[in-house]
């Protein structure tokens, strides 16, 4: 195989395993990816890697990157849906595949990007409404493992997000005075964010801080290690299909149910936007709220109350979101379509 791009020696690293470029997996790509300069020193390559670690489980590490065509793309989008996955997670991965195409083509590989042909699902807030009431998360939290269950209670009670409870350390609590602080860098918004601690999560937060484990300072451990993001998928929709929820919720339902919980006690809008992290950035200087203090956060969640009524699961972007999905993919899984070659390269054309 060719070592060099017009005329440029390509680095041994960005060099595939395959013998030949037409024998390119799913694996290589994603390892050419990976070791690519921008993505690399990106700040955003976990992310990446999670979602690679998506699409491997469903396609393979074996599978033909030159199978990868529109409709292969969406049966991934229905595929994904069906797992109980969001249409903003969904969207991710596909971004993820995006760049490692862009990748590829930089590197020669390809000379086009399926995953631009596939239009993103739907993400509009107004189209997906979920609260858990109260009874069924707690009969979902009986289902879960000893490990997960106080990661979803911390959820149900702070609303927080996945990524910002699993990274959690000693550091980011403190049991005293309830508070728990999180840096610009462990939270979406890159702002420092103060989430106080409900009175009935401060005993289940001391237990979890008692086990430590070697070499780590998380608080939350699955086998002495911190669980990654996945590693709740699995658990979450065995419970959730147990409980008997359909459709089934999601665990960042879980900050939804929260605000709302926190709407309908009557906490302050400025007060949950400042724990949630949703700051109105519409409001300039004068407008914005004074200083909220951590006496001010504690004593507005303890005034908060969790059972507001029943489930209530509206999706109404999922039935366009999987006709969108399903407009090209071929009725059985499997069945082989008429694709353009994806990469003359590959190809061998």
């Amino acid at each position: 195989m060719p070592s060099n791009v017009q005329g440029w020696k390509l680095p041994s690293g960005l060099m595939p395993e395959q013998d030949s470029r037409k024998d390119l997996t799913l694996w290589g790509a994603v390892e050419l990816c990976l070791k690519y300069p921008d993505v690399r020193t990106s700040p955003n390559r976990d992310r990446l890697e999670q979602c690679f670690i998506h699409i491997v489980e469903k396609w393979g590490r074996d599978f033909p990157i030159q199978s990868v065509w529109i409709p292969k793309i969406k049966e991934y989008q229905l595929l994904r849906l069906n797992d109980g996955a969001s249409a903003s997670t969904i969207n991710k991965d596909k971004s993820a595949l995006s760049k490692m195409f862009q990748a590829l083509i930089e590197l020669q590989y390809c000379d086009t990007n399926p995953a631009r042909m596939v239009k993103n699902l739907s993400e509009k807030s107004g189209e997906r409404e979920v609260y858990i009431g109260l009874a069924d998360f707690l009969s979902i939290t009986e289902r879960l493992p000893s490990w997960l269950n106080p990661i979803a209670l911390t959820a149900f009670y702070t609303g927080m997000r996945r990524g910002e409870i699993l990274g959690l350390t000693r550091s980011h609590i403190d049991l005293e005075t309830r508070m728990i602080t999180l840096r610009p860098q462990d939270v979406k918004e890159d702002k420092w964010k103060r989430v106080p601690i409900y009175r009935d999560l401060a005993p289940i937060l001391l237990d979890v801080t008692k086990v430590q484990a070697l070499g780590s300072n998380h608080i939350f451990l699955v086998n002495g290690n911190p669980p990654n993001p996945d590693s709740l998928r699995k658990p979450w929709t065995r419970a959730i299909k147990e409980v008997g929820l359909h459709p089934a919720p999601v665990f960042h339902d879980l900050r939804a149910t929260w605000k709302t919980n926190a709407m309908r006690s009557g906490m302050y809008q400025e007060i949950r936007e400042r724990i949630t992290g949703h700051y109105n950035r519409s409001r300039n200087v004068n407008e914005r709220y004074g200083r909220i203090s951590d006496a001010d956060l504690v004593r507005a969640i303890d005034v908060v109350t969790f059972d507001h009524g029943k489930t209530e699961i509206i999706l109404a972007s999922e039935k366009r979101n999987r006709q969108d999905a399903a407009n090209i993919v071929p009725e059985k899984v499997g069945t082989k379509w008429e694709q353009k070659p994806l990469c003359s390269n590959l190809g061998g054309v």
